[in-house]
């Protein structure tokens, strides 16, 4: 019987110990996947929570390793990470270590693996622009990360060629987010959160910063909709400290009557909304890749979206319409065509469009793939 082997995910982002993750879910997530091909535990070294150097536990199903940080602590920090290495490496026993972001917990795990002696991939998550590996000292710390690595990925084909422009010396290969397929996700009673009578637009968008998201070309955009006589009605899900604001924008357009703000939902309520919508709209200015477009798509829904890095991996020709970031006439303009155009969209084809490429059980089997392929080359 062929071995299971031992994949620690050491991860840049978490929730706190004892809740159910949110921040950082799609690490949790990802763990319970390859925990049905393999042994994995999470690492998270980055935890301003605990009081202790360093906390083990079972987090909802998943083994959890933390240790303590306090951002003016840098030597402590570094001494609590190689506390809890060594307990990983006697208790877990990895034979990879799975980092995420170079330039955060990506560059303590090629540390800890010269340290231990464990192959390591990295996994990047953060667009280039928000990493700043163009320049020092991050471009620095991410060379190190990515020289010494044994495999490099990215969330979507634009950052795996962009990092390929900026560090030409190592090798890139896009492996996507992966999104949970509906039958995992909608498995209670279903509420309608339809509009009748009116097209229904769905946007999931997280208002932690105040123009990401390009709500400033949204909203006067879907102004336009409204004045131009159409029937709609915008469904907007997610939250953050800019919600309010953006939701006195609304207000000040005059469009407050025809947008609903949910704020911060269950994935489940998220999947609900937006299978009740007619088509999904995104205006993010930078996206490393986009799970809520995917996840959309994969809900039958095609997309309006901008060219702002990761939403082109996932729109094209078959899955809805893309114009330039931060242009809102563009934007107004796509909305008012798939207004008309959204149902001639093939639900099924768009589905099974989204779940071949983006589904957790496709990205996971590739994540085991690569790892086989380095513990191979480790023995040659």
């Amino acid at each position: 019987m062929k071995k299971r082997i031992n994949v620690l995910l050491m991860v840049s982002w978490y929730g706190p110990r004892g809740e159910k993750p949110t921040g950082g879910i799609f690490h949790y997530e990802q763990a319970i996947e390859l925990n049905k091909y393999c042994n994995c535990a999470i690492y998270y070294p980055y935890d301003r929570t605990i009081n202790e150097d360093v906390v083990v536990g079972d987090d909802w199903g998943i083994a959890t390793y933390r240790s303590k940080y306090k951002l003016e602590n840098k030597i402590r920090n570094r001494i609590n990470m190689y506390k809890a290495m060594k307990k990983i490496v006697k208790e877990f026993k990895p034979d990879i270590i799975h980092g995420n972001v170079a330039t955060e917990a990506g560059r303590y795990a090629v540390t800890m693996g010269q340290l231990f002696h464990i192959p390591v991939i990295i996994s990047e998550h953060s667009a280039a622009e928000y990493s700043g590996v163009t320049s020092f000292p991050h471009h620095m710390y991410a060379n190190r990360v990515y020289r010494l690595s044994k495999y490099n990925t990215c969330v979507s084909d634009h950052l795996t060629e962009k990092l390929k422009e900026i560090f030409p010396k190592y090798e890139f290969h896009t492996v996507y987010d992966g999104i949970m397929p509906v039958d995992r996700v909608l498995t209670g009673e279903r509420q309608n959160y339809r509009k009748e009578g009116l097209v229904n637009i769905a946007c999931v968008a997280g208002f932690y910063d105040r123009y990401i998201k390009g709500m400033q070309y949204l909203l006067p955009a879907y102004k336009r909709l409204i004045e131009d006589g159409e029937k709609v009605y915008l469904h907007i899900i997610g939250g953050g400290a800019y919600l309010e604001e953006y939701k006195g924008m609304a207000a000040d357009l005059g469009v407050a009557d025809s947008i609903i703000f949910y704020g911060a939902c269950e994935r489940s309520k998220v999947y609900n909304i937006v299978s009740d919508a007619d088509f999904i709209v995104s205006a993010s200015m930078i996206e490393s890749f986009g799970c809520s477009v995917a996840e959309g798509v994969m809900l039958g829904k095609p997309a309006v979206g901008t060219r702002c890095g990761g939403l082109e991996s996932i729109i094209n020709d078959t899955t809805g319409l893309l114009v330039d970031s931060k242009d809102e006439k563009g934007l107004y303009e796509a909305m008012k065509s798939m207004v008309r155009k959204y149902i001639g969209y093939d639900s099924d084809e768009l589905s099974e469009y989204a779940l071949k490429r983006f589904s957790i059980e496709t990205i996971t089997k590739q994540y085991m793939d690569i790892y086989q392929e380095i513990l191979v080359q480790q023995v040659l």
